[in-house]
C-alpha cells in the first residue's frame, strides 16, 4: 500500500478504540480527516475546529507535524475531542487498509474511518 492511496481522500470514523474498549464520541460529532493531495496536508476534524497538518505518509505511518487550526469556541467536551485527535495524530500513527476501511493505530488507539466522496463533509 502507497501513500497515494490516502492523498486526495476523505474518510469517516466508523469506530474508536481505546486499550481494547470503544470510545464513545461527543453525541452528534465524528471525525473526519481530508488528506489534501495539492498541499500535502492532513485537515482533521473532531466536532469543533478543522486542524490542518503539514503530513508526510510514508513506511506505514502518517507523519503529522506543524498544526495550525481554526478558533472557533464549542463545548468543553468537543474542545477536548479536538485536543485528543490532534494529539493522536502527532504521535505518528500507523496505517493500513483493511476491507476498504482506512485504520490508524497508536500506542493505545485506533481509528476505523471509511472513505467517503471528497465533497462529502
Amino acid at each position: 500500500m502507497t501513500d497515494s492511496n490516502l492523498w486526495g481522500h476523505r474518510y469517516v470514523s466508523l469506530s474508536v478504540t481505546e486499550d481494547g474498549r470503544r470510545r464513545h464520541l461527543v453525541s452528534g460529532s465524528r471525525i473526519t480527516l481530508w488528506f489534501v493531495a495539492e498541499t500535502r496536508r492532513l485537515s482533521a476534524h473532531a466536532g469543533c475546529n478543522t486542524v490542518m497538518f503539514d503530513a508526510d505518509i510514508d513506511d506505514g505511518f502518517v507523519k503529522a507535524r506543524s498544526p495550525f487550526s481554526t478558533l472557533l469556541t464549542c463545548s468543553a467536551e468537543l474542545m477536548r475531542q479536538d485536543r485528543w485527535l490532534s494529539e493522536f495524530l502527532l504521535l505518528t500513527p500507523a496505517w493500513a487498509v483493511v476491507d476498504d476501511a482506512l485504520v490508524l493505530t497508536g500506542d493505545r488507539t485506533e481509528i476505523v474511518l471509511q472513505r467517503t466522496p471528497a465533497n462529502h463533509d
